[in-house]
């Protein structure tokens, strides 16, 4: 047997064997050609065997470790998954018709209804989104009705009562859609700039209005009647939700899986559809959105209606909001 093969490593043990302690004539004894045959295919048989249990060993522990787990972590067949940020909706007295089945991490919720006119409910998470990055779904098992619903992350204070987006003054970022269309929405805060060019745009209506002959009486009879109509415009409002990006996420439909994806740290909002990546919600100049330091909970509007002809023939959205979910991997 040659030296080139100095070591055999028996990995399971963390022993290392020379391999002169498995096989090694005295020198100072003579042996018979046949014996040093007899002794060197001894010797191969030897390796052969203890090479055979190495690789045995190796292979039983290896077993115990799953794709590129890091060193010492041991699974159990699985990735092991940490525990995300999970939540309970809060049930206000003003709700109407709300039906919940909670179940460990899923929160089955519908709206029975009566009126035929309908009405909706904003439900609300019952803790403040923490740092780092959260995640949470709303599946719909049903959406009969093809109106508007909408989903995201708003202040705590909102008029439950109300739709996410026309509460005033009340933030809210998200995703709101029908079978049919789909918009963005972001809270616009109310500018000093956005006043002055308001006045800005009085101003040149007024200029084109004097030119006109029906108008020559304008300074008496149409300007104080647009100067009250203008005189609160982005004045004494903190802001409010607006809409946009119309038709650039998908609509809501039966089985359409919404995932809302929130990092406080980098005050971003991110939207998934389905298990697919959607992007970021940008703000009113195209930049992403900065949520940083505010106080957001999960927010969704949902909408019911009953009918003339009895209860069989109301329709409200059913949907399971599922918490409590880690993070997918982006993109």
């Amino acid at each position: 047997i040659q030296e080139p093969i100095s070591r055999l490593r028996v990995a399971a043990f963390g022993a290392t064997l020379p391999t002169s302690s498995l096989f090694a004539a005295t020198p100072a004894m003579a042996i018979p050609h046949s014996a040093q045959k007899r002794a060197g295919r001894s010797a191969v048989l030897a390796l052969a065997a203890a090479g055979a249990l190495s690789w045995k060993l190796l292979s039983v522990s290896s077993s115990t470790f799953v794709g590129s787990a890091s060193p010492g972590l041991r699974t159990t067949g699985t990735t092991a998954r940490r525990a995300g940020y999970a939540f309970d909706v809060v049930v206000a007295d003003k709700h109407r018709g709300i039906v919940l089945d909670k179940n460990g991490g899923k929160i089955e919720l519908t709206t029975k209804v009566t009126s035929s006119g309908g009405y909706w409910n904003t439900v609300l998470g019952d803790k403040p989104l923490p740092a780092g990055r959260s995640y949470f779904e709303v599946h719909f098992r049903d959406k009969p009705d093809d109106v508007m619903e909408y989903i995201g992350v708003a202040e705590p204070s909102v008029d439950v009562t109300l739709p996410l987006h026309k509460n005033k003054e009340k933030e809210f970022y998200g995703w709101g859609a029908s079978h049919s269309n789909s918009a963005t929405y972001k809270f616009l805060a109310c500018k000093p700039e956005y006043r002055k060019s308001q006045e800005a745009h009085i101003k040149r209506m007024e200029d084109k209005l004097k030119k006109v002959k029906e108008f020559e009486d304008y300074d008496k009879k149409a300007k104080p009647k647009l100067s009250e109509t203008c005189a609160t415009w982005w004045t004494g409002l903190k802001g409010m939700s607006v809409g946009g990006d119309p038709m650039r996420l998908p609509p809501f439909t039966k089985g359409t899986t919404v995932g809302i994806d929130v990092d406080m740290d980098k005050g971003t909002l991110s939207f998934w559809e389905n298990g697919k990546y959607l992007g970021l919600l940008h703000d009113v100049d195209n930049k992403p959105m900065n949520l940083k330091g505010k106080k957001l909970v999960p927010a969704m509007s949902f909408f019911g209606r009953g009918s003339f002809s009895g209860p069989q023939y109301a329709s409200a959205s059913n949907v399971v909001i599922r918490t409590g979910l880690e993070p997918p991997p982006l993109p």
